[in-house]
């Protein structure tokens, strides 16, 4: 499997996702590495109901995604999504060799500090952010695929 675009979403699959980002991953798969969205029926059910027919889709929790990702030789293209930066963590922390990722939406939420309109951080999002740039992951803030990428780190540290 060649992950093709790794994206930071707290809405996991949407509209965005569905209109530009499949296209720019070229993507025939979706992987939405999710422990909370793979133990929600509900979830599931709206995840695959706005996932285009001709796209695969698997919900998996993370350490079922680390394993399923390490496993598949083949040359399949996918789009590999996760709520939130601690997910990203976990995922490289497991060995998935990856060294760019989409921050693409972190919403507002008590406690957050506003650095984009779509991006949100609190301490422990800053600290595992922190971590994925100190181990030389790029870290490419983009809403879609033809905005300008901006750096998240020089973002929240301004």
């Amino acid at each position: 499997m060649n992950i093709t675009v790794f994206r930071v979403d707290e809405r996991l699959i949407h509209g965005q996702i569905v209109t530009a980002w499949i296209a720019y991953a070229d993507a025939t798969q979706i992987i939405v590495a999710d422990d909370k969205a793979a133990n929600d029926e509900f979830q599931k059910s709206l995840l695959q109901m706005t996932t285009p027919k001709n796209i695969q889709l698997k919900i998996i929790g993370i350490a079922e995604a680390i394993k399923t990702i390490k496993e598949d030789t083949s040359d399949s293209k996918a789009l590999l999504i996760v709520r939130g930066p601690k997910e990203a963590l976990q995922l490289i922390e497991g060995g998935i060799d990856l060294k760019e990722i989409n921050i693409g939406n972190i919403n507002m939420k008590k406690g957050k500090k506003k650095i984009l309109g779509n991006l949100w951080v609190d301490d422990e999002d800053i600290s595992n952010l922190t971590k994925l740039s100190e181990a030389g992951i790029s870290l490419d803030v983009r809403t879609v695929p033809n905005e300008r990428s901006q750096d998240a780190m020089k973002l929240i540290l301004n």
